[in-house]
């Protein structure tokens, strides 16, 4: 299935559950505005026409210099961490493209295996446990699991391991991050052999679910006015990001103020502007909205681009998705942004992988 098909479907999903909980807690997430509701359709539409634009129109073949341009320029912004990553996609998009790099590849998967272990250990020898003490998931530690969960959503997609996937989702587990145990598993579903699949819909999807009820039962010890249930609780969580979606939207319109991508810390930027201290998801339309205003739209255009050329090669078509998917609530930042347009820039190069 191309990675079209397989976009829209979560992005369809995604916006069926906000609608649900902005009409469901209307009281708690005011009403729907229409405008922000008719710029998400028409950025998801665009993006879709990009996506077509590659294989209808001869389009420059240049273009992928764009990608590494603003993947190298907006991963910078996100700090340290974010350079590491994307020095992590850049090494590993450069040995794939050159000839007899087998050894150095096969090192380089031993030293991300073993950051994909040894981080969540160092959180764990610190007293960051989430799924035993849900206090410690606010920690500036907690980002540990998250490195963990991306270079092992890296490794998988160059190469499905079966023990690598099941220890990475037993530390998403303890993280109590939603988005941790969601990376992995669609990194090691996009890039399974058809063989594979029963086993791992079998093993991944109960960890997954898993994932979610310990973030649930996390969310009440730490907030015990909490009286949703659980799947109120995912319904209203998506309505909420897109409230603040709604918001971005207010602020951003009509050209944007170009704050937010190049944010070393996206969320918490966007919880600042409610008068909040924690971290707070956008949605996908979230960030071109409140950056680029009524210039968004171009935004969706090239994204839509990058993600048909890395179709191109199976490990980045696979790294485009999971991350795009990442954005769909979340909203783009500079990391997964970044990854998106190195993941469109090697593979413009590698063909089939």
């Amino acid at each position: 299935m191309d990675s079209g098909r397989i976009f829209g479907f979560f992005l369809g999903a995604y916006i069926f559950l906000v609608l649900l909980g902005k009409f469901a807690f209307e009281n708690y997430l005011g009403e729907l505005s229409l405008n922000a509701l008719l710029y998400a359709l028409a950025f998801s539409l665009v993006l879709f026409l990009g996506y077509n634009a590659g294989s209808r129109f001869n389009l420059p073949p240049w273009r992928s210099y764009i990608y590494l341009t603003f993947g190298l320029l907006v991963s910078s912004a996100a700090g340290i961490f974010g350079i590491l990553v994307a020095l992590a996609v850049l090494l590993g998009g450069t040995a794939l493209l050159k000839e007899g790099s087998g050894k150095y590849a096969k090192y380089a998967y031993y030293a991300g295996a073993t950051l994909v272990v040894a981080l969540p250990l160092l959180a764990i020898s610190k007293g960051i446990i989430p799924i035993l003490n849900p206090q410690t998931r606010y920690s500036d530690l907690k980002d540990l699991y998250l490195t963990s969960a991306i270079f092992a959503s890296l490794l998988l997609a160059y190469k499905p391991n079966l023990i690598l996937f099941l220890v990475a989702e037993a530390f998403a587990v303890v993280s109590t991050f939603r988005s941790n145990a969601l990376i992995v598993f669609l990194a090691y579903l996009f890039r399974a052999e058809k063989r594979d699949l029963k086993k791992l819909l079998i093993i991944g999807v109960p960890l997954v679910v898993l994932a979610f009820v310990v973030r649930f039962y996390a969310t009440r010890s730490v907030y015990p006015i909490w009286k949703l249930g659980f799947v109120q609780s995912l319904v209203y969580r998506a309505g909420f990001s897109y409230m603040v979606y709604e918001k971005l939207f207010s602020l951003g319109m009509p050209f944007g103020k170009f704050k937010l991508i190049l944010s070393p810390d996206a969320r918490g930027y966007v919880a600042s502007l409610f008068g909040r201290e924690n971290n707070y998801t956008y949605t996908i339309f979230g960030q071109p909205a409140y950056d680029l205003g009524v210039f968004g739209l171009f935004e969706a255009f090239f994204v839509g681009m990058a993600l048909r050329d890395a179709e191109k090669a199976s490990m980045f078509k696979a790294l485009s998705l999971v991350f795009l998917i990442l954005a769909v609530e979340n909203g783009f930042d500079a990391l997964n942004f970044g990854v998106l347009m190195g993941s469109a820039y090697f593979a413009s190069f590698r063909g089939e992988a």
